[in-house]
């Protein structure tokens, strides 16, 4: 009659034991484990050790497919559902951690497994990839899951178009000095915009957008690096690139196309300082021009081809012209080079 009870308990102890030395498969780049009360499962079965957890990931919103702007999505459940478990999710570009973030997940309603979702608008280049991590408890057991990586792409933009894509596209534009309206809408002032990166960068002077373009303005690269750097608040004006800059220092503020003097009546090269300014039209339809050297001046004018077209001014978009008339101050030198 005893060796009932006696081999029960051996068994029991046998268990637990087992269960004691099995070690805890490594956790990547994760925290260390906080202590964890032991949580409250409504049921009444007698536990041995840890139950075996489950975790799995999936990437939502088109398949996986991530473009720049986009919000990269992942859905997440762990079974079984033990009340106050933890999941810790780690967002990865290439393989280094840039967010990290502790989430409870919640039961389904009839069932016994809890769910979890996570999202991120992305706009840096990359491939992005997420990892959720449940640490050992005294419930259930260690286990992780990963996404694969999804490289984030950026499209073509063109003429036209108008949404959120094309606000980010004028937003880089502006960050590295090539001044649009900022809008979601690719108008004729993002089109100058593009102009002057494509003449700085050595490409087809177009007003064309491209995902190429859109990744490098994303990278913050393409832009103008001054010549004359020393010189405080002044203007450089590129006559091989037909592009003036507006820098204070060493820093750039902004670039425009422009279109200088033609063949015949040639842009001077050298340096000078503003000396007059004129508001408004003049009887030559100058708008709004800041003279530096006789009767050579940065206006604003109706035409601004691609090519050198002036009779040795530097015409600049008139949307702009008040604009650059207002930021140059009478005795702010001028470097015109090729």
């Amino acid at each position: 009659m005893l060796l009932i009870p006696l081999c029960v308990g051996f068994l029991a102890l046998g268990t637990a034991g087992a269960s004691a030395q099995t070690p805890d498969p490594p956790e990547s780049e994760a925290p260390a484990a906080p202590e964890v009360e032991a949580p409250d499962t409504g049921d009444d079965q007698q536990k041995s050790g840890p139950r075996e957890a489950r975790l799995k990931l999936r990437v939502g919103g088109g398949g996986g497919a991530l473009e720049v702007g986009d919000r990269f999505k992942v859905a997440g459940t762990l079974s079984p559902y033990v009340k106050g478990e933890k999941v810790t999710l780690l967002l990865r570009r290439g393989t280094k951690t840039i967010k990290r973030k502790v989430v409870k997940p919640t039961r389904k309603k009839g069932a016994n497994f809890s769910r979890f979702e996570f999202s991120q608008k992305q706009t840096t280049p990359g491939r992005y990839s997420v990892q959720a991590i449940h640490k050992r408890s005294s419930d259930l057991t260690f286990s992780q899951d990963r996404t694969k990586g999804y490289k984030l792409r950026f499209p073509d933009v063109a003429a036209g178009q108008s949404n959120s894509k094309v606000r980010l596209f004028n937003k880089y534009l502006n960050r590295l000095g090539y001044v649009n309206d900022g809008g979601s809408t690719y108008d004729a002032s993002t089109g100058g915009a593009v102009l002057a990166y494509r003449k700085v960068n050595g490409m087809s002077w177009t007003e064309d957008g491209s995902g190429e373009i859109f990744k490098k303005l994303a990278e913050g690269k393409g832009g103008y690096k001054l010549k004359h750097p020393g010189s405080g608040k002044h203007v450089e004006a590129d006559l091989s690139r037909q592009v003036m800059v507006l820098a204070n220092g060493d820093d750039v503020y902004e670039i425009y196309h422009v279109s200088s003097g033609a063949a015949a009546t040639p842009t001077l090269t050298g340096s000078w300082r503003f000396y007059r300014k004129e508001a408004g039209y003049n009887n030559l339809e100058m708008y709004y021009s800041v003279y530096w050297n006789r009767g050579y001046a940065t206006h604003g004018y109706k035409s601004v081809p691609t090519y050198p077209a002036s009779h040795g001014c530097l015409r600049n978009p008139p949307r702009y012209a008040k604009h650059i008339y207002d930021w140059i101050d009478l005795g702010d030198l001028i470097h015109v080079y090729r």
